[in-house]
């Protein structure tokens, strides 16, 4: 008795792979354009300005240059310090894994991320007044509606969730 290999399954097409392979190549020209397109607007949206650099977009266009200079020059200038916060925040994070467990040392540690995070705090304030005071009476309006508009973390609450459904 002897089988033949070649010849076809019953109930399957010979057209079934390359429709399989079709299928497939407009799978990945469909999912290469969805690529493109995101690349593409995001090459369209400019710079990625995040934090007090989105606020440029509420100023006259002839102010935005000069208020990015400003942003990133104090960037510039607290550079170092944001550093020490970063090496100080890793050197008190890997205290938590090292045996035996010195609770003292991990005081320490967390007492020095917290002055050095209140240096960095008190120089990024006295940067934002600096940047704040070289603004026009209008434009520190436009700042103010901005920064309610931002609202920051610790101004939210956090059971708001709970104090909408008792009403």
């Amino acid at each position: 008795m002897t089988v033949d290999a070649n010849t076809p399954t019953p109930g399957r097409s010979r057209l079934l792979y390359p429709a399989f392979i079709v299928s497939l190549a407009l799978n990945l020209l469909f999912i290469g354009g969805i690529g493109a397109a995101v690349w593409h607007h995001s090459q369209m949206q400019g710079r990625h300005e995040g934090g007090l650099l989105s606020f440029a977009r509420e100023l006259p266009k002839d102010r935005q240059d000069a208020f990015r200079e400003q942003v990133s020059a104090a960037r510039e200038a607290l550079k170092s310090q944001r550093e020490e916060v970063r090496a100080a925040w890793l050197e008190t994070n890997a205290l938590l894994t090292t045996e035996p467990f010195d609770r003292d040392k991990f005081l320490a540690a967390l007492t020095k991320l917290r002055e050095v995070d209140a240096r960095y705090k008190t120089g990024l304030s006295g940067k934002f007044a600096d940047i704040a005071a070289s603004f026009s009476p209008e434009e520190r309006k436009l700042l103010q509606t901005w920064r309610a508009k931002r609202k920051a973390r610790f101004l939210k609450r956090h059971d708001d969730k709970s104090s909408n459904s008792d009403k």
